[in-house]
């Protein structure tokens, strides 16, 4: 009877723990596979984000270089400030073929400065006005490059870029390209292995246009498809009725997405909202994972582990039966030896008292002893006191000489950077500026050529028309059409002096690295404080041009005795320190100014600011407040060694979103510079 109560109490719970851990084994793998499809989805989807704003920078990228060479030609600004509307189309038309190619860029437009259509290149018969785009809006406020996916009048969603065209200061004109999105979701495709799927809100569509659009661009139209969506692109062929049943699927918004099968294939996918460059959401990005594997793969799993379970469960539930059987024997037995047990207890109890007895006696002499233990702990306690004061002012010391030694690296560091880079700097101008010599020189003696063989060919013709028969004066005509040497002689000066502005425009970068670089000057001397700044200006002037306009405030001030390249070194910091802050465009002012016998430089940005809490940590070596991987934070801290070095000082003023400005201090007394 004990036999079977024992069993009944164990074996029913048992058996329904079993059941409890085998269910939620099974319902958290299923969580787990379900949870790991949303990560999944959303991990993709930013990866796929990333991977697509890269592109789309690439090609922004790639849109801005031809902007700007077309911005730089002089035929082309002709052309656009006299407004001639064949010079564009003919000039235009012969780097058409390379833009589509190339770039794959299907839109081509000029526009005035009023931002009125001019002239498009795809489709030069169509004058009507385009509609009004962000873009384009922007670049015409801002006055600067802007670009962004848009949703165009026909429906199509297309990478824009609108570059304001400015010459000699004066706003000419807009160059507008655009790049349909197609070429990038394919590209994007090949990275990624994810199929996509595009559908835009007919509320920012009109039918007819939409419906003209597709046919031109070679797709189908189904207005009526969905009730308030239509599907302009996708990288996966399927029905339409397939896509229409995942479009209006209420789980594809959910976390997980939603699971279809099509073709033999299942996929899960998730919708993602799909905004255009005002930020407006136009329609959805749907994400398309082929998940055939893992599925296959989940329900294979479970017709393994199933059976496994219930097999284990049955073999540990005849296993607990026959143990349990053995247990209650056991207990029988061991009921017996305790009785047993019992009697010997007693004896033992005896002998435990006169063991006590004995432990007391010990007691007392070991508190005796422990009395005098105390005495010398004490002792030893205070020379460990001694010992340890001392090894923390050797540590202290320590840390004061490792803060000095990382100082004194991090300068040296930099120093030899900006020594490398001069060097390399002299030895590119040097090697630039001999051929560029002859370059110049050649093509002013082209140009002296050209002027004489203009000279000649006229004698020449004045002769053939007065000597020459009619019929060789007829072929000649007709070989100099053939020739085009009218349209040559026209066009060779232009040529000649766009190649003549870029070899000064050459030459003069030549000069600007050849003076910031003055290795041939080492030490203290004379220099001018003006001289170093428009140096050091010509250097960086690629980080300055798109972030901000610059201003000089240049003030009276005397030659000072310094080390030019140290100085050149602390502007350049300054100057590259102010346009990372400007996160659009801004304003950088430099400002110089003489009193007191003492020189000033002020450099001040209009960028985002420092807190007030960061500001006397600055200057610290390897402190920055930039993201990970932005800074070494060295800069600020080389800065202030050469300032003091110089006998100078160096202050900053800032107020978060609205600027800071760097204050130099230098004495005017001739001084011996030390070397970093």
């Amino acid at each position: 009877m004990l036999e079977k109560n024992v069993r009944r109490q164990v074996l029913i719970p048992l058996t329904l723990t079993f059941v409890i851990l085998i269910t939620s084994f099974l319902y958290t793998s299923y969580r787990i596979r379900m949870d790991e499809y949303a990560s999944g989805l959303t991990h993709r989807y930013h990866h796929v984000q990333n991977i697509l704003e890269s592109l789309i920078a690439g090609r922004t990228k790639s849109m801005m270089t031809a902007a700007e060479f077309i911005a730089g030609q002089k035929r082309f600004q002709w052309a656009m400030i006299a407004g001639d509307r064949e010079a564009l189309l003919q000039h235009a038309s012969a780097i058409r073929e390379r833009l589509v190619a190339g770039q794959q860029i299907t839109h081509f437009n000029f526009y005035d400065t009023a931002g009125r259509n001019i002239l498009r290149i795809y489709q030069p018969d169509d004058t009507s006005e385009s509609s009004e785009r962000f873009t384009k809006r922007q670049a015409m406020e801002k006055g600067t490059p802007v670009s962004g996916l848009e949703l165009g009048r026909v429906g199509a969603f297309t990478l824009r870029l609108t570059y304001p065209w400015w010459v000699e200061g004066e706003l000419i004109g807009y160059i507008e390209f655009g790049q349909e999105i197609d070429h990038i979701l394919q590209e994007l495709k090949e990275i990624t292995e994810i199929d996509f799927l595009i559908s835009l809100d007919k509320s920012h569509l009109e039918r007819d246009a939409w419906e003209e659009g597709m046919r031109i661009l070679g797709r189908r139209a189904d207005w009526d498809f969905l009730p308030d969506k239509v599907v302009i692109d996708q990288t996966i062929s399927m029905p339409a009725s397939v896509a229409a049943g995942l479009i209006a699927s209420r789980t594809i918004d959910q976390e997980s997405g939603s699971v279809f099968e099509f073709d033999k294939r299942s996929y899960r996918a998730r919708s993602f909202p799909l905004y255009d460059a005002a930020r407006r959401s136009v329609g959805e990005f749907i994400l398309l994972k082929d998940i055939t594997k893992e599925v296959s793969s989940f329900r294979s799993f479970l017709t393994r582990v199933v059976p496994f379970s219930l097999v284990l469960s049955a073999t540990l539930f005849a296993f607990a039966f026959r143990v349990l059987g053995r247990v209650d024997r056991r207990l029988v037995q061991v009921q017996e030896s305790l009785s047993r047990e019992f009697e010997k207890q007693a004896d033992t109890n005896q002998k435990l008292e006169t063991e006590i007895a004995e432990r007391r006696r010990a007691e007392e002499k070991l508190i005796v002893l422990n009395e005098s233990l105390e005495q010398r702990v004490l002792e030893r306690t205070s020379e460990l006191k001694a010992l340890n004061a001392e090894i923390e002012a050797s540590r202290a010391a320590l840390e004061e000489a490792y803060r000095d030694l990382q100082i004194q690296q991090a300068t040296i560091l930099q120093q030899d950077k900006m020594a490398c880079i001069g060097q390399l700097a002299a030895g590119v101008a040097h090697d630039i500026n001999n051929p560029i010599g002859f370059v110049a020189g050649n093509l002013e003696v082209i140009q002296k050529y050209w002027d004489r063989t203009g000279e000649f060919l006229k004698i020449q013709s004045d002769a053939l028309n007065v000597c020459a028969p009619p019929e060789l004066l007829e072929h000649v005509e007709q070989s100099r059409g053939r020739l085009k040497i009218d349209h040559v002689a026209g066009e060779f000066p232009a040529v000649m002096a766009e190649c003549l502005d870029g070899a000064e425009r050459v030459t003069k970068i030549v000069l600007n690295l050849k003076g910031f670089s003055r290795i041939d000057e080492e030490g203290a001397r004379i220099a001018d404080i003006h001289e170093c700044l428009e140096s050091t200006i010509g250097i960086v002037s690629n980080e300055l041009r798109y972030k901000a306009s610059l201003v000089r405030r240049y003030g009276e001030i005397s030659p000072l005795y310094c080390c030019p390249q140290q100085l050149n070194q602390v502007f350049m910091n300054l100057l590259i320190n102010a346009a990372q802050a400007i996160d659009r465009w801004g304003e950088i002012t430099i400002r110089t100014w003489a009193e007191r016998q003492k020189v000033f430089i002020s450099i001040g940005d209009t960028g985002c600011g420092i807190p007030e809490e960061h500001l006397s940590n600055i200057f610290e070596p390897f402190y920055t407040t930039k993201k990970a991987g932005g800074g070494t934070g060295l800069g600020l801290s080389i800065v202030y060694d050469i300032i003091k070095q110089h006998g100078g000082a160096i202050s900053v003023e800032s107020t978060p979103g609205k600027g800071t400005l760097f204050t130099i201090e230098l004495p005017l007394q001739a001084q011996e510079a030390r070397s970093a």
